[in-house]
């Protein structure tokens, strides 16, 4: 059986891919050769397209056939859990998305980073470890959830958590007209809540 998910990452993709593994109605393949069956419907039966995918080499996905216990520090095993997180249920998590956005719904981030801003005026703040827990404003969820769905580069997501995170963090001790630019780099961990 494989370790239970962990439900912090450092990238803000598989951040929000553990997020919507909460909303899941059924869970994933649980066992090695199920979930390498799973990914490969997914790839259209195309093992080289999904070692490819999954930055493996094609052997590498051989051994899964056979393994029965595997390490969680494998590179293989996290590679394909990631993958089964972002692909299982996607009604589930669109649907899921949808009711938080419809009903003004909330979502919480939590994380470790080193975070830093440049103010208009000429200020800033070199970039220094912080750990934090904030609420973002609606706006920021919607372009989160839209630019996940087409699939978003990480530098895309990441930009727009830095825009979410200097609008929530500053709105109260910064004057409104003061525009922050917020940097946000070397995630050591990161949850969303939803």
């Amino acid at each position: 059986m494989p370790p239970p998910l962990r439900l912090s990452a450092a990238t803000v993709q598989e951040a929000l891919d553990r997020a919507d593994a909460r909303h899941w109605t059924r869970n994933p393949p649980r066992s090695p050769r199920a979930r390498l069956a799973f990914l490969l419907r997914q790839a259209g039966g195309d093992q080289t397209a999904l070692a490819t995918r999954l930055d493996v080499p094609v052997r590498d996905l051989d051994s899964l056939r056979t393994v029965r216990r595997p390490s969680e520090e494998d590179p293989v095993q996290q590679a394909v859990e990631r993958d089964i997180i972002r692909l299982w249920q996607p009604r589930v998590r669109h649907r899921a998305h949808t009711t938080i956005l419809h009903n003004n719904g909330q979502m919480m981030v939590s994380f470790r980073a080193w975070l830093g801003f440049t103010a208009t005026a000429g200020s800033s703040d070199d970039p220094r470890l912080r750990f934090l827990t904030l609420s973002l404003q609606a706006p920021y969820i919607e372009r989160l959830f839209a630019a996940r769905h087409r699939n978003a580069s990480e530098d895309e997501l990441r930009r727009i958590l830095s825009d979410a995170l200097g609008a929530c963090y500053f709105h109260r001790t910064r004057p409104a007209h003061t525009a922050e630019t917020v940097t946000l780099d070397r995630i050591d961990c990161l949850e969303f809540y939803y």
